[in-house]
């Protein structure tokens, strides 16, 4: 295999713990970020699905929507189709703490790039941006489910 392909996406990697590690503050995982996110962006919906959304086990889901109730972020209604079921949605307070979160990490990026980039290379990040965001959505990934997720 091509070495720049393990390069690639080491960077990648590093790039989102940078991302991550300069934007905390607001007291939230990863794991709840991204449970809110998914909640926000795909609308309400069981557990079960955010499991499936969030390519972890139930029980994982279950444990963080908990956490997430108890901070007034998400909320838990009945399935009207299922009686075992619960359906569960973002509150304002979560889509407020989530907006709040996104906002600081656009500026920790704005930054970054303004900093350290020129005008040539944060284009070529765009365009690679938008590269990214393909090839995360190819029929191989698309098809197990495993879209970059990483709460938008």
């Amino acid at each position: 295999m091509d070495e720049r392909v393990d390069r690639l996406r080491e960077d990648i990697v590093l790039f989102n713990r940078a991302i991550r590690t300069n934007t905390s503050g607001h007291l939230l995982t990863p794991t709840q970020l991204q449970a809110l996110a998914n909640l926000d962006r795909l609308g309400a919906m069981s557990a079960r699905e955010l499991a499936k959304v969030e390519q972890v086990a139930p029980q994982t889901v279950a444990r963080t929507v908990a956490l997430l109730e108890e901070r007034g972020l998400v909320s838990r209604i009945p399935d009207p189709n299922d009686g075992r079921a619960q359906i569960i949605s973002i509150t304002d307070i979560g889509r407020g703490k989530l907006v709040a979160d996104r906002v600081k990490r656009s500026e920790w990026l704005a930054d970054v790039l303004d900093e350290r980039c020129t005008d040539v290379e944060r284009e070529v990040l765009f365009a690679a941006g938008t590269l990214l965001r393909r090839l995360s959505t190819t029929p191989t990934a698309a098809a197990e489910g495993a879209e970059l997720l990483m709460y938008p």
